[in-house]
């Protein structure tokens, strides 16, 4: 370091630096900050982007959207199906007779065979 001095006395250490010197020190530092704070919103946007859409309930009834509203009815008619079994087990080992019609059981069988073939006969004709 040309432009650094030390001097050494028996009662103190003093350091003379060049102000200049200092001075582009300082200068690259903030530069390097600002640089720093480009990168991390640059960040930012990139994550936001790749982050999936938020999904709100009114998108399932867009005609743009890109969720299989079949898919999702044939899940909710399986699951109370499958609801309507468990209960029928419950009771039968309380010994009790659980009373569903079969019209109503029937029908969620359709309508979870239905919902289910026609998203897959979907797919195999080209659609979503």
């Amino acid at each position: 370091m040309a432009d650094t001095i030390i001097k050494e006395n028996n009662t103190t250490n003093e350091v003379e630096i060049s102000l200049d010197k200092y001075m582009k020190l300082i200068d690259q530092l903030d530069e390097q900050e600002d640089k720093i704070k480009e990168m991390q919103e640059e960040a930012k946007k990139a994550r936001s982007q790749l982050a999936p859409p938020k999904r709100k309930f009114m998108d399932l009834f867009l005609d743009d959207n890109d969720i299989n509203e079949k898919s999702i009815i044939g899940f909710i008619s399986f699951t109370l199906m499958t609801v309507f079994g468990i209960c029928d087990l419950v009771t039968a080992f309380a010994g009790k007779d659980l009373v569903i019609s079969d019209t109503i059981y029937t029908s969620f069988v359709v309508v979870t065979l239905g919902a289910f073939g026609i998203s897959e006969a979907g797919k195999a004709f080209g659609g979503k």
